[in-house]
């Protein structure tokens, strides 16, 4: 451990802020983490290619050989990578040891030296680097050609004045202004445009033969709509019309959450509603049975026609004690039914051709029952 704590003390020395230290919680180092860029002299411009170099000393270093990782390479192919990885593995057999992490950052920066020049492809015109291409470095370590980079940024440049003149006047005064971006990382970049304008294309470009259609294209394209028909048999090809006026809408964390909450309530009153159903039921029979009570008491409430039933209201509301009661203010009633009765006798003699009449046609049924109510009545005065 003195070991490797002497050896990350003098890349800290030499290599000051552009070396990381990860340690844990005991303090012991788990990590150390360099950029590794090719020797140019003073022209930073001319770096063109760069990885990341990260080793991991073991329990028991340097007796124990470390691991390491290359990452984030830039301007680096597979090829170009796996050489820089096999020489890597080549120095740790050999230093087994020694502190072996200042060499492994040599190993990485002479392969990067010998061939300071980007590997791989040009992500707009899809074609290599070849010697005598101008290309251009981002700001990200991406790679391009400096004439597929001019044509990017004026694409980016007139989308975005067409997006810029569809906003009201009021908007366009508070828009962003126009900000070039990496076409691989989308990062910000300088807007070179002006400069790359006199940038020539590159030779493979240039030289590219003519298209044809060739006999393995036609195979291709022909197993390409097979595949299509099949997937979109399946339903897994989205039809532009169909979708184009559909609506995604996207939940928020608390729409899922009153979504649920509604579809648990509902749950809930269909479980509810059987019992319900027969509460209601019951609660209704019972209520008919309540209403209709009512109804045959009032039926029973129902007092009988006054002119037909003198005698039986005399006769049988009036018993106390086995006998009639006749002290309770019927003198007068009796005595205006006997004046009723000798007037309409009077009547019935002088009108007798009237009342025949009226009874013959059965245009006043209540004048046919008059004579027995006031028989009833003389009967009851008697």
């Amino acid at each position: 451990m003195d070991a490797l704590e002497d050896e990350v003390a003098s890349l800290e020395a030499i290599l000051m802020d552009d070396v990381r230290i990860v340690r844990n919680a005991s303090g012991a180092v788990d990590i150390i983490e360099t950029t590794v860029l090719p020797l140019s002299g003073e022209e930073e411009e001319q770096q063109y290619i760069c990885v990341t170099l990260q080793v991991l000393p073991p329990t028991g270093y340097p007796d124990v050989s470390p691991t390491f990782k290359l990452l984030r390479p830039r301007g680096l192919d597979d090829a170009r990578l796996e050489a820089i990885r096999s020489a890597c593995n080549m120095k740790i057999q050999e230093s087994l040891g020694f502190p072996v992490v200042f060499d492994l950052i040599e190993v990485v920066r002479e392969h990067l030296t010998g061939s300071n020049l980007p590997s791989g492809q040009c992500v707009i015109c899809l074609y290599g680097f070849c010697e005598g291409d101008e290309f251009t470095r981002t700001e990200c370590f991406h790679y391009l050609h400096s004439y597929c980079l001019a044509r990017h940024l004026n694409a980016l440049r007139r989308n975005y004045q067409e997006e810029y003149d569809k906003l009201p006047a009021w908007l366009q005064k508070t828009a962003d202004p126009f900000q070039a971006l990496c076409p691989v990382c989308r990062e910000h970049i300088a807007d070179e445009s002006d400069s790359l304008k006199c940038a020539m294309p590159p030779s493979e470009l240039e030289n590219a033969p003519d298209f044809k259609v060739t006999r393995e294209l036609r195979e291709m394209q022909h197993r390409m709509s097979q595949l299509y028909l099949q997937q979109k048999s399946r339903g897994a090809i989205i039809d532009v019309e169909a979708e184009t006026s559909t609506v995604i809408s996207i939940e928020t964390e608390e729409d899922v959450r009153r979504r649920r909450l509604r579809e648990e309530a509902e749950a809930a009153k269909k479980l509810a509603t059987p019992s319900q159903e027969a509460t209601s039921s019951t609660n209704t029979k019972a209520v008919v049975s309540s209403t209709f009570s009512p109804v045959v008491q009032e039926t029973q409430r129902i007092m009988p026609e006054p002119t037909n039933n003198n005698y039986q209201h005399h006769n049988r509301r009036h018993y106390r004690g086995g006998r009639r009661h006749h002290h309770h203010g019927h003198d007068r009633h009796h005595r205006m039914e006997r004046e009723v009765a000798q007037g309409s006798s009077t009547n019935n003699t002088n009108g007798a051709g009237t009342a025949t009449s009226n009874s013959n046609s059965n245009s006043n049924p209540t004048t046919v029952k008059q004579p027995k109510a006031q028989a009833a009545g003389i009967a009851h005065a008697r």
